[in-house]
């Protein structure tokens, strides 16, 4: 079992917090100005400030479907260097559309973050798969 450092780990649940209530101040502590974001679909550089400002709609967008919270189920980090730490985090998607009708999916990431005097900022974060294709393969939205 792969053993994650406490400075990660008290990230982490900041993370899950921050994205969680939609604390934007909390968020923003949590990337670089400039990060690199990857999925299926390719890379591209975001601005952490154009960022933020997408959540409140990504969030409305999630309350549609019925999103409860997400929650990290584990975390795997691998020490890149003095600097640099790599970490695959799996989080489970609680959804309830429908009283007593739950969905859960799980989504992974893998995350880059640069430490410096013990304060980690994610530079880059790479998505496993879509997060609307996965949301449609396991029946959140409808297949297109």
């Amino acid at each position: 079992m792969n053993t994650v450092s406490k400075v990660v780990k008290v990230f982490f649940e900041e993370l899950e917090k921050g994205n969680n209530l939609l604390d934007l101040d909390v968020i923003a502590t949590q990337y670089e100005d400039m990060f690199m974001f990857a999925n299926p679909d390719g890379t591209r550089a975001i601005e952490k400030q154009k960022f933020l400002a997408v959540l409140p709609k990504r969030r409305e967008f999630f309350q549609s479907l019925g999103h409860q919270s997400t929650k990290i189920i584990s975390l795997e980090e691998t020490q890149l260097d003095e600097h640099y730490v790599m970490v695959r985090a799996h989080f489970l998607m609680h959804f309830e559309l429908e009283p007593k009708k739950p969905k859960e999916i799980e989504v992974g990431s893998i995350y880059i973050l640069y430490i410096k005097d013990g304060s980690p900022r994610i530079v880059m974060h790479i998505e496993h798969e879509d997060l609307q294709k996965a949301m449609q393969t396991r029946g959140l939205l409808p297949m297109q």
